[in-house]
C-alpha cells in the first residue's frame, strides 16, 4: 500500500492510487476503518491502549438497567480503554476512552455491551462480543465518504495498512480496492 502514489481523490469518496502496474482506486472509508479495527484489536489484545481522560465526562443516556449492568463490568471496559462512571441512575458518564474513538462510536459501543449484559446475565462471554462492538466502533470513528481528505493524510492511510495484513477488506468484509 504505502508504495503507491496518491494522485487523487475521486467523488470525496475514493482515493486515486498508482502502483507501478496500474491504477487503483481505495475507498477511504473501508481502509480507515480497517485500520482503526486492527489498532482497537491489537491494543485490547495488548491491554495497551492510547487514552484520552475527558475534561468533563461525555454523558450517554440509557436505562437504568443499562446503566447497573456497565457498572458491573467497569473493569472489563476498562480493558478496552473506557472508564465509566454513574452520572445518575439512567446516565452513565465516560470519563475516559481509546483516542480515536468518536464519540458517537462509544455510545454505540455501551449501548451494545450493555444489551449483551442484559440477554446474557454476566461477562463471561464478554470478550466474544467486542469484536463486533469494536468493528462497530471503528466504523462508526472511521473517515467518512464525503470526506475531504489532503494528499498527506492519504498518504498516511496507506502507510497505516501496510502495518496489517488483511487490510484488503474493511471488517464486515467490503473491500478496499477496486
Amino acid at each position: 500500500w504505502s508504495l503507491m502514489s496518491v494522485r487523487g481523490q475521486v467523488h470525496l469518496t475514493y482515493m486515486v492510487c498508482e502502483s507501478a502496474e496500474s491504477l487503483i482506486l481505495v475507498d477511504q472509508h473501508a481502509a480507515h476503518e480497517r485500520v482503526l479495527f486492527e489498532k482497537l484489536m491489537r491494543d485490547y489484545r495488548n491491554q495497551n491502549f492510547e487514552v484520552q481522560t475527558f475534561l468533563f465526562p461525555l454523558s450517554v443516556d440509557m436505562t437504568a438497567d443499562q446503566v447497573e449492568a456497565l457498572l458491573a463490568c467497569s473493569s472489563e471496559l476498562q480493558k478496552m480503554g473506557i472508564e465509566i462512571e454513574s452520572l445518575g441512575p439512567t446516565s452513565l458518564g465516560v470519563k475516559a476512552a481509546p483516542v480515536y474513538l468518536k464519540e458517537s462510536a462509544l455510545d454505540l459501543g455501551l449501548r451494545q455491551t450493555a444489551e449483551h449484559l442484559q440477554s446474557q446475565g454476566n461477562v463471561i462471554h464478554l470478550e466474544k462480543v467486542w469484536t463486533d462492538v469494536l468493528s462497530r466502533m471503528a466504523c462508526h470513528s472511521a473517515v467518512r465518504a464525503g470526506q475531504a481528505l489532503s494528499r498527506e493524510e492519504m498518504q498516511s492511510l496507506l502507510v497505516q495498512m501496510d502495518e496489517f495484513p488483511l487490510s484488503s477488506f474493511c471488517p464486515h468484509g467490503r473491500p478496499v480496492s477496486q
